[in-house]
């Protein structure tokens, strides 16, 4: 399945009458709202982490990019 993402202006009667028809179509398009997360929140979750004990230690620079190596 393919994605699309698309920017449009708000005020716009015209967009918004097309995305309302593309809205409408529920058995053609499947529409997702993106999780948005702030960097706050995400700082807030590194610390809670920290506190936790949730956290790796690498003997060394090598041992860092093996257990890294599936994420990049």
């Amino acid at each position: 399945m393919a994605t699309i993402t698309l920017e449009y202006n708000a005020r716009n009667s015209m967009a918004n009458k097309v995305i309302e028809i593309i809205m409408a179509m529920d058995n053609v398009f499947k529409v997702k709202t993106p999780v948005k997360t702030s960097n706050i929140n995400l700082t807030r979750k590194a610390i809670q982490d920290v506190e936790n004990g949730n956290i790796v230690t690498c003997a060394s620079y090598e041992d860092y990019l093996k257990l890294t190596a599936d994420y990049a």
